[in-house]
C-alpha cells in the first residue's frame, strides 16, 4: 500500500498493511524552513511556497499525509474580519485587533475562494493534489465555528458574549458555520481526501458541557452533516486537557484525533473500535521534545499493544510537533510505528 491507500484504508475502518501516521499543520518546521530556504510568512502569499512546504514534510519525515492547511488557525478569522501581523522572527501570525462585538452584526459568510489569504490554502491544494495526490493523503483544515469565532472577537468576549448575549453569539456562529460549509464544499472540489477540523475549545478547561452542546456540538455536527453528505472524511481533533470527546463523537466524525496524555487509550478504544477512527497523540510537548528515541519508541508500542490488531488506528502527535522536536525523535516515531504497527 502506498501511504494514500494505508491512510484511507484506516479512515475506512478497513484492513491496512501497518498503522499510519498522522502529520499536522507545519510541525517540526524548523527543519523544513532549513532544508528549504522558504520562509512561513511568504507561504500565506504564494501558494507555490504554501505547498512546497508541506510536501518537503512529506519528503523529510515521511509521515502518510500533507497538511493542506498549516497555519490555518487565524486564517478564517482574519476572512471575517479580524486583523493580524507577522512575528519579527519567521512564523505564524498574531492577531492585533479583534473585531468589537457591536460589529457582529455586519460580519458576512466567507466564499474562501474570493479571499486573499483563505484562496492562497486553496491554491496550494489544487498544486498538492496534482503533484502528489496519486502517493499520500491531502488533508485540508479547518476549525470549528466556535473556535474561529474566538478568534474574530476574541477569547475572552466570546465567552462573556456566551453568558450575557448568547443571542448574538448563535448569529455570530451561524455566519461562520456557513463559511466552514461552503470550505468543505470548495476542497472537496479540489479532490481532498479529508478535513481535519480543529476542535480543543471542547474541553471541560473551559466550558461546561451544556455551553459546548449550545455553542459548539450543533455547530460542529452541521458542519459534519454536510460534508459527509458531499462524500468528505472529517478529523476531528481535540488536544484540550479535559476535552469532551465523548460529545464530539456524537457529531459523527470519521476519526477522532486525541492527545493520549488527557484521555487514555484504553478508555477511547472501547468507545471507538468498529465505529470511528482514532488517531492516537503520543505526547509531544514534552516526550516527542525532550526524551529519547528509546522513549518515543517504548511509548510508540505500547499505544499499538494497547489497541490490538483491529483496524482503525492511525498514530500521531497529540498536536502539532514542536517547533524544535529533534529528528532523531522524529526518525525514531516513523520507525517505531512501521516497526509495531505492521498488521
Amino acid at each position: 500500500m502506498n501511504s494514500k491507500e494505508r491512510f484511507l484504508a484506516a479512515l475506512e475502518l478497513d484492513a491496512v498493511d501497518r498503522v499510519p501516521l498522522f502529520y499536522q499543520h507545519l510541525g517540526a518546521a524548523k527543519w523544513l524552513l532549513q532544508n528549504t530556504g522558504l520562509r512561513i510568512r511568504d507561504g500565506f502569499h504564494n501558494p507555490k511556497t504554501f505547498a512546497e512546504l508541506a510536501m518537503a514534510a512529506y519528503d523529510m519525515y515521511g509521515f502518510d499525509n500533507v497538511m493542506a492547511g498549516w497555519g490555518d488557525l487565524l486564517v478564517a478569522a482574519k476572512a471575517h474580519g479580524m486583523e493580524w501581523k507577522f512575528p519579527e522572527r519567521d512564523f505564524y501570525p498574531r492577531p492585533t485587533k479583534y473585531v468589537d462585538m457591536t460589529e457582529i452584526d455586519n460580519i458576512q459568510p466567507v466564499d474562501p475562494l474570493e479571499d486573499p489569504t483563505w484562496s492562497v490554502l486553496i491554491r496550494a491544494t489544487e498544486i498538492m493534489k496534482d503533484q502528489i495526490g496519486n502517493e499520500v493523503a491531502i488533508i485540508g483544515c479547518v476549525e470549528t465555528p466556535n473556535m474561529i469565532a474566538s478568534e474574530v472577537v476574541g477569547m475572552e468576549n466570546l465567552l462573556m458574549g456566551c453568558l450575557m448575549d448568547p443571542d448574538i453569539i448563535a448569529k455570530l456562529l451561524k455566519t461562520i458555520t456557513q463559511s466552514v460549509i461552503r470550505y468543505g464544499e470548495v476542497v472537496n472540489e479540489v479532490g481532498v481526501d479529508g478535513v481535519f477540523m480543529e476542535g480543543s475549545m471542547a474541553g471541560g478547561e473551559m466550558v461546561d458541557v451544556s455551553m459546548f452542546e449550545q455553542f459548539d456540538g450543533k455547530y460542529i455536527a452541521q458542519v459534519i452533516d454536510s460534508y459527509k453528505s458531499m462524500g468528505l472524511n472529517v478529523l476531528l481533533h481535540n488536544c484540550s486537557e479535559q476535552p469532551f470527546w465523548k460529545e464530539q463523537l456524537e457529531t459523527g466524525p470519521t476519526a477522532i484525533h486525541l492527545q493520549l496524555s488527557s484521555v487514555p487509550i484504553s478508555e477511547v478504544a472501547p468507545a471507538v473500535k468498529g465505529n470511528t477512527c482514532l488517531i492516537a497523540g503520543i505526547e509531544h510537548r514534552e516526550l516527542l521534545l525532550n526524551h529519547t528515541p528509546h522513549e518515543v519508541k517504548v511509548a510508540v508500542r505500547r499505544t499499538i499493544e494497547e489497541w490490538g490488531r483491529d483496524p482503525g488506528l492511525i498514530m500521531g502527535p497529540g498536536c502539532e510537533l514542536p517547533y524544535r522536536v529533534p529528528l532523531d525523535n522524529i526518525r525514531a516515531f516513523r520507525e517505531s510505528v512501521e516497526q509495531y504497527g505492521k498488521m
